[in-house]
This record gives C-alpha cells, sequence and structure tokens, in this order.
C-alpha cells in the first residue's frame, strides 16, 4: 500500500510480470489486483491496491473497493501475512496526501495488526544519502508519522537494490509466520456500517471538512457574484458562475460519497458487484465501438486503395493510348517523308 507514485506495482514486478508499472504520477493502479508468484519455492500472492489519493476516483470509491476485497477474504477465511507499506524517501516531508493515506493505513489495520506492517522506502537512488538517512530517522521518531507504528512492531526496511532487496522484504514476511486480520475485517464483519468502522470514521471527518471549506468558498463565491453585478461586470460574473458550478459539483459528489459509506458488508458486496458488471457493460459497449471503428477504418482504407488502384490503372491505359497515338503519328510522318523522298528521286 501507499500513495500514488510510491513504486507499489513496480515492487510487485519485481515477482510477477502482470503488474502495469505507471511512468508518471497519474494512478496505473485502479483497482485491487491480484498478482501471483513464487518466492523462495514459496507460492504467494501479492495484493496491489490503489492509494487514497488516486487520480481517477474519489477516496470513498477506494476504501469500498478495498473494504469489498478484505471482506471477501475474510469471509473465505483468507489471512494476509503482511503488508508493505511504501514511502518515498525523496519527499521533502509527509504531508497532505501522504499524511491522509499513512492515517488511513493505521485505521485500515489496527493497533494489533501493525506488528505484520514493513514500511519500506523506495528511491534511494535520487536523493544524497545523508538527507536519505535524516529524513528516515524524522520517520521514525515522529509519532504521527511512523513512531507510533513501530512501537506496535512495525518493520522499517529499504527498498534500495530493486529485486534483491524487494525479495528481502517478502522473505523476511513470510519468516515471521503472521496472519493478520485487520480492524476492518472485524468491524465490518460484526455488523458495523463502512462509516461507522474506524477507516470510515476517519474519512467522514476528511468529507466533514471537505463541507465546512466548500460551504465557505460558496459564501465567497456568492459574496463575490453580488460584487460583480453591481458593478455590472458581466466577464467577472461569467467566471464566478463557471467556478460557482464546478464547486456545486464536487459538493454533490461529496454528499453522493457519504451516502455511499452508509453499507454493511452485504450490501458493500451486492453494490459492488453491480458496479462491476455495469462496468464490465461499459467495456463491452466500448470494445464493440472500437471493433465497429476499426471495421469502418478498415473498409474506407480498402475503398481508398480501390480507388487508388482504380486511378492508376486509368492513368496507365491513357499513358499508353497516348504513347501508342504518338508512335503512330511517328510512323506516319517518317512513311510520309519517305515517300516524298521516293518522288525527289524520279
Amino acid at each position: 500500500m501507499g500513495i500514488t507514485g510510491v513504486g507499489k506495482s513496480t515492487f510487485i514486478s519485481h515477482f510477477s510480470d502482470t503488474a502495469q508499472v505507471g511512468s508518471s504520477l497519474e494512478s496505473c493502479t485502479t483497482d485491487v489486483g491480484i498478482h501471483e508468484a513464487r518466492i523462495g519455492g514459496q507460492r504467494c500472492f501479492l495484493i496491489d491496491t490503489p492509494g487514497f489519493d488516486d487520480t481517477h476516483r474519489s477516496d470513498t470509491d477506494v476504501l469500498r473497493e478495498i473494504s469489498d476485497w478484505l471482506n471477501r477474504s475474510y469471509q473465505n477465511n483468507i489471512q494476509l501475512a503482511g503488508i508493505v507499506y511504501l514511502h518515498r524517501i525523496t519527499d521533502p516531508r509527509v504531508g497532505g496526501s501522504s499524511l491522509k493515506n499513512l492515517r488511513m493505513f493505521k485505521k485500515l489495520c489496527g493497533s494489533k495488526g501493525l506488528s505484520c506492517v514493513v514500511l519500506a522506502t523506495t528511491m534511494w537512488s535520487q536523493i544524497d544519502p545523508d538527507d536519505g538517512q535524516r529524513r528516515e530517522r524524522e520517520l521514525v521518531s515522529n509519532k504521527d508519522f511512523w513512531g507510533e507504528m513501530v512501537k506496535q512492531g512495525s518493520r522499517v526496511m529499504r527498498q534500495d537494490r530493486d529485486e534483491a532487496s524487494a525479495i528481502q522484504i517478502i522473505q523476511y514476511m513470510l519468516q515471521q509466520r503472521h496472519r493478520m486480520v485487520l480492524d476492518i475485517q472485524k468491524e465490518m464483519a460484526s455488523g458495523e456500517t463502512l462509516d461507522e468502522t474506524s477507516a470510515g470514521r476517519e474519512l467522514e471527518a476528511e468529507l466533514e471538512r471537505l463541507r465546512k471549506q466548500h460551504d465557505e468558498e460558496m459564501k465567497e463565491l456568492r459574496e463575490d457574484m453580488m460584487e460583480a453585478q453591481r458593478a455590472n461586470d458581466k466577464r467577472a460574473q461569467e467566471e464566478i458562475a463557471a467556478i460557482r458550478d464546478d464547486l456545486q459539483k464536487k459538493m454533490d459528489q461529496d454528499k453522493q460519497d457519504r451516502e455511499r459509506m452508509r453499507v454493511t458488508m452485504e450490501e458493500l458486496q451486492k453494490q459492488r458487484e453491480a458496479e462491476l458488471r455495469a462496468e464490465r457493460d461499459r467495456n463491452h459497449a466500448l470494445a464493440l465501438e472500437h471493433q465497429k471503428a476499426m471495421a469502418d477504418n478498415a473498409s474506407k482504407l480498402r475503398m481508398m486503395e480501390l480507388d487508388t488502384t482504380y486511378k492508376v490503372q486509368v492513368a496507365q491505359l491513357k499513358f499508353n493510348k497516348e504513347k501508342s497515338e504518338a508512335e503512330d503519328e511517328r510512323w506516319r510522318a517518317e512513311e510520309a517523308k519517305r515517300k516524298a523522298d521516293e518522288c525527289c528521286v524520279m
């Protein structure tokens, strides 16, 4: 687990070629992915998850998906051997999305699950070693970052040697022979709705903070609009209206997200199944549309080829005709000259 661009898929790619590795700050992991691998002769399944700063989906979407996968694994008595939480050592400070992601991670696991966690830093090749060591010490010493997690048994390691260090991290986890049940799994299995879980309450607090922020922004926009109307500034009114519409969409989405958090484990499973069916239908429709476009393009290309061939053939016939006519004309001219020469001799 970890934020977008930290190297989650790259880590898994050292063991499985099915992991999709991105080359930008946009998330390339949009769904929970399961990747089979054999490590040290042992069959393993590595789970790749989207971060809570996903570039394409809301935090609610991500929490619903991760929770649903964890609930299903819990129901099937599948327990995790551990979790690798990745962090870029190149980040000068832990804040914003990194801190939010870390808080959500702690709530998902619960204090008892932290002993099965490896906190791994990535991208050591992109930083001065002294700066990296200083940041690593800060992560471990600060209770708001990794301090409390380390006290609860989390292990700090470095993902600094590509495949070699990745293998070392996984082998360490397997050697511990831990089997972990996360807090969110126990909470939802006991009947709590997603918004009542520790992770859900953390996200609810963030949504409430955003609601207050958006309310304040909307109030300021209303005041700006009144001022623009008094000044009869049409351009300013249009710009404010556009900003207000975008903000209203965000507010509506946040409200929907809060409603979608109020689901039990069973309700979440049914909703996720419906969402996946709808997504498959959309993908199928897109695939059919793509096939039709490809067929149309192929047909147009074939018509262009036939048209080109026809034009070439017509041009060749015209050329041959003109050549034949020119040869006939030359033959007639030569014949006329020969006859004229014969007359002169007589």
